[in-house]
C-alpha cells in the first residue's frame, strides 16, 4: 500500500508539472498575442525551468525575442548580444529537434536581420557571412532554393525584382551572393522601401553585392521621407521604343497609373475655403518610393514582382501585371482579359522537369511558416491547364501527368 501511494504521488507530481508547463506555454502565447512581449518571454523562461529539454519552449523564446527586437517598436539597449541570445535559443531548439522547420525559419530570419545591418554599414563580407550562416543551418532547403532560382530565371536581363518576405528575398540574395546566380537583377523587398537608409542603399548599390537603381532624389529628400498629402492621382510613365512596339502603342503613349492614397487620418481638412472639409489622406513613404522607382526605372529596366508578395503593397500596379508563373512582369497596359494577362511561354518553361526535380524534398524539410509559397506553383499549373484546355488537349494531359509525378505529395497532417 505504501509503495502504491509513493507511485501515485510521483505520477501525480509529474502530471502536475507537465500541466503547469503546458499552461505556462499557453499563457505565454496569449500574452504575445496581446503584444505583452516581456510577460510572454518571462512565462517561457519559467516553463523552461520545469522542462529544460522542450524544443518548443526554446523555439518560442527565439521567435518572441526576434519579434520584440524587429517587429515591434524599437527595443532599448539592443545590440548584437541580444541577437546572439536569439541564435542560442534557436540553436538549442534545432539541436533537440533537428527537423524543427520553423526554428530554422527564425534562425534564417535572425540572420536576415543581421544581414540588413551589414547593408547599412556597406559591409559585403558580413552580408555574405550571415546568408551563408542561414544556409548552413538549413533555413534554405533544396525545394526553396529551387523555387527562388526559378523566380530569378523567369526575369528578364537587368530586371528589378520586387520581393515579399524571407522566403523569396533572402534565398534569392543567397543565390546571388554565394552562387553568383543572376547578379544582373536588383532585388527590392517591397515592404522595406519606407526606410530612408535602405532607399539610399538602393541608390548607391554595393559593389560585388547589390546592383544600384536609378533614383534621382537628394540625400536630404531621402531622409525626409514621410507621409505625403495625397488624393487619387494619375501618374504618367514614359515607355521605351521597344515597349511601345511590343504592345503596338502609339509613339506618344504613356502608361497611366492611378495611384491611390494608402494612409487615412481622422483629421478634417480643406485646401481652400470653398472646399468641403474631408478626412485627410496620405501617400505612405513605401508607396511614394514605389512611385519614384517605377517612374525612374521603367524606361530602362524591366520590372517584375514576386507573386508571393502581399498585393496591398502593389498600389494598383497588379492591374498591369503579366503573370509569368512565380513572378509577374509589369506591362504598360491593363492586362486583364487581354493577350498579355499571362505569358504562357514562360510558365511552360517553368515546368521543365529540370526546374522542379527538388520539389518533393519538401516532404522531409518542411518549414510550415513559409512552405505555403509552393502553392504559387499550383496556381501557375491551374492557369496553364485552363489555357491548354482551350488550345491543346494533348498538352493538358501531359501537364496532368507532370502534376501527379512531381507535385502531388503528401501533406503533413500537423499543418493542415
Amino acid at each position: 500500500m505504501k509503495q502504491l501511494t509513493i507511485t501515485f504521488f510521483i505520477i501525480f507530481s509529474f502530471s502536475s508539472l507537465v500541466a503547469q508547463e503546458t499552461s505556462l506555454k499557453e499563457k505565454a502565447q496569449n500574452e504575445f498575442k496581446s503584444e505583452h512581449y516581456d510577460e510572454a518571454i518571462s512565462l517561457l523562461e519559467q516553463a523552461l525551468t520545469a522542462s529544460p529539454n522542450d524544443a518548443e519552449i526554446y523555439y518560442y523564446l527565439g521567435f518572441f525575442n526576434h519579434y520584440r527586437a524587429y517587429d515591434s517598436r524599437s527595443l532599448k539597449g539592443y545590440d548584437f548580444t541580444y541577437s546572439e541570445k536569439i541564435f542560442d535559443y534557436l540553436n538549442k531548439a534545432i539541436e533537440l529537434d533537428p527537423n524543427y522547420g520553423d526554428a530554422k525559419y527564425f534562425y534564417g530570419a535572425e540572420c536576415s536581420a543581421n544581414a540588413f545591418r551589414s547593408m547599412q554599414n556597406y559591409d559585403l563580407e558580413k552580408l555574405k557571412y550571415f546568408y551563408q550562416l542561414a544556409y548552413d543551418k538549413g533555413a534554405y532547403p533544396d525545394w526553396l532554393l529551387e523555387y527562388d532560382k526559378n523566380m530569378l530565371a523567369t526575369c528578364d536581363k537587368d530586371a528589378l525584382l520586387f520581393t515579399g518576405g524571407n522566403a523569396d528575398l533572402d534565398v534569392c540574395t543567397y543565390l546571388q551572393l554565394h552562387q553568383n546566380y543572376r547578379t544582373d537583377i536588383t532585388l527590392i523587398p517591397i515592404g522595406f522601401i519606407d526606410r530612408p537608409w535602405y532607399i539610399k542603399f538602393l541608390k548607391q548599390g554595393l559593389e560585388g553585392g547589390v546592383k544600384k537603381i536609378t533614383l534621382n532624389l537628394t540625400d536630404d529628400q531621402i531622409y525626409d521621407i514621410h507621409p505625403f498629402k495625397w488624393k487619387v492621382t494619375d501618374i504618367s510613365i514614359s515607355l521605351s521604343t521597344e515597349t511601345l512596339k511590343k504592345y503596338k502603342l502609339d509613339k506618344k503613349h504613356q502608361m497611366q497609373w492611378t495611384v491611390e492614397p494608402d494612409f487615412t487620418s481622422n483629421r478634417m481638412h480643406s485646401k481652400v475655403a470653398s472646399e468641403k472639409a474631408k478626412k485627410r489622406t496620405y501617400l505612405s513613404p513605401q508607396r511614394a518610393i514605389l512611385v519614384q522607382i517605377i517612374e525612374e526605372n521603367y524606361l530602362t529596366r524591366p520590372i517584375f514582382f514576386s507573386n508571393a508578395a502581399n498585393p496591398f503593397f502593389f498600389g494598383g500596379l497588379d492591374n498591369y501585371f503579366t503573370n509569368c508563373g512565380l513572378v509577374s512582369k509589369l506591362s504598360p497596359i491593363k492586362t486583364k482579359k487581354t493577350e498579355f494577362e499571362f505569358d504562357y511561354k514562360r510558365i511552360e518553361q517553368l515546368f521543365n522537369k529540370n526546374n522542379i526535380e527538388d520539389f518533393q524534398t519538401l516532404k522531409n524539410s518542411d518549414i510550415p511558416r513559409i512552405s505555403g509559397i509552393v502553392f504559387i506553383y499550383h496556381r501557375a499549373i491551374l492557369n496553364l491547364a485552363n489555357h491548354y484546355n482551350k488550345v491543346d488537349k494533348k498538352k493538358l494531359k501531359e501537364l496532368k501527368d507532370l502534376y501527379y509525378k512531381y507535385f502531388a505529395i503528401e501533406i503533413n497532417a500537423n499543418y493542415v
